[in-house]
């Protein structure tokens, strides 16, 4: 299956990343980033297994790495990481319509 990340879980993923580079160093930088591309395989080969939130909007799966919360959508040939959000956030906010 075919990821496909959009511009802004892109640009949350630079935020986290820089932030944990900041706050906790190069070496859990690495791990934390690690452990989020390894979440995104395990998304892509079982999407199914993660809890669906057609509240946020159609088709939203959400999964939970560390603090984070990755929404995202599949179709037949794709999955697509809409946005990557502390799961402290109002999710809703921060969802383009």
């Amino acid at each position: 299956m075919k990821l496909d990340i959009t511009n802004a879980a892109l640009a949350d993923l630079r935020a986290i990343r820089d932030y944990t580079l900041d706050q906790w160093g190069e070496r859990q930088e690495a791990i934390y980033i690690n452990e989020m591309w390894a979440k995104f395989e395990e998304m892509a080969s079982h999407p199914e297994h993660f809890r669906e939130r057609k509240d946020l909007f159609p088709g939203c799966r959400i999964a939970v790495q560390g603090q984070h919360i990755i929404l995202f959508k599949v179709d037949s040939e794709s999955l697509q990481v809409v946005r990557v959000l502390h799961s402290a956030m109002d999710f809703k906010r921060h969802i383009s319509e």
